[in-house]
């Protein structure tokens, strides 16, 4: 009777460690499961500039291509201002359910130097996810412009100082800063005009109403190739294949301007690592898709790709890089 009590037992034991091995499987395949659903509807990508710059531009190209493999639309909407910080912002408090994500400008990641009492630090603040594309910039005038060397531009803000207007795609964006970078290098003062994205302000100088402008190569390209604008220098350590008649900065003489835009995608700081993932994977492929990299590169884009750590790490060189100019030229939001 003892025997019959033990083995009973015994197998009663063994069944219950069979079943808690069976919950303890299915706890841990929960997340993947998880992970593996998404998504299962629409993804808000949140663009942190104007409709028509090159932000909003690679949103819709790399965004949906994107939507094509995950099986959901990603639907752009634009939030403009502060320098970019305010989409930033807006992806950071959102809900870190992978439905919202953000196609960003890299200057989210210097505004909040130039806003007194900011909290926001975007090495805390965002999960990185891809980096997309890095650009050189290209300083670009009106067809008609009197400019047509960098020379010309300088001596004519030395003769008339703070009375040559140069645009921006909006404070603390890189646009913004490469100018003031130039200035310094060249001992002028223009008068700094900021505009709610790079597209904006690039149509005011296309039709005259501003003389000067730092933009990305990858939205002038096409326009100074059919002769809508005129470049006048070349932010790079050498001359570009598109543009091969357009001289470095360095050899107008300002080799101390060194500056290029990169843009990326974003995420909630407290996102799960398996969405990040999928994001990151996706996003890898999309840029490595022909007709997408055919795209970029003839705009005179550089693809990069790789892993959440490559941005992460950009994102925290950038900080301590573009402090020192901001305190130097005392430069705020205004």
């Amino acid at each position: 009777m003892l025997s019959h009590i033990v083995r009973e037992r015994a197998r009663i034991s063994r069944r219950v460690a069979l079943c808690a091995a069976g919950a303890a499987a299915l706890a841990l395949a929960a997340p993947l499961v998880h992970a593996q659903a998404y998504p299962h509807k629409p993804i808000r990508v949140l663009v942190n500039s104007a409709p028509g710059g090159l932000t909003d531009v690679l949103a819709r190209l790399i965004g949906n291509k994107m939507s094509i493999a995950l099986g959901q639309p990603m639907v752009v909407e634009n939030r403009t201002g502060g320098g970019g910080l305010i989409g930033a912002e807006a992806v950071s408090k959102a809900d870190p359910d992978g439905y919202t994500i953000g196609i960003v400008a890299s200057a989210f990641a210097t505004a909040p130097l130039l806003i007194p009492g900011s909290q926001f630090d975007a090495a805390r603040d965002v999960a990185p996810v891809a980096l997309l594309v890095t650009t050189p910039m290209v300083l670009v005038t009106n067809v008609n412009s009197p400019y047509k060397t960098v020379a010309d531009l300088v001596a004519d803000a030395k003769a008339r100082p703070k009375q040559v207007s140069i645009a921006s795609g909006g404070n603390a964006t890189v646009t913004h800063l490469v100018h003031e970078q130039f200035q310094q290098e060249a001992g002028i003062q223009l008068v700094h005009v900021p505009y709610k994205g790079g597209g904006p302000a690039l149509n005011d100088v296309i039709a005259g109403h501003i003389p000067v402008y730092f933009d990305t190569v990858t939205t002038s390209t096409k326009m100074i190739q059919e002769r809508r604008l005129r470049a006048l220098a070349l932010v790079a350590p050498q001359r570009l294949a598109a543009l091969p008649d357009v001289p470095t900065i360095a050899e107008a003489g300002f080799p101390g301007v060194q500056a290029s835009s990169w843009f990326a995608i974003i995420a909630p700081p407290t996102m799960p690592p398996a969405i990040i993932q999928r994001l990151n994977e996706e996003a890898n492929k999309a840029l490595n898709a022909p007709e997408v990299r055919d795209q970029i590169v003839n705009m005179g884009g550089t693809i990069n790709g790789g892993s959440a750590q490559v941005l992460g790490e950009l994102i925290r060189a950038d900080k301590p890089r573009w402090s020192k100019l901001i305190k130097e030229r005392g430069i705020k939001m205004e």
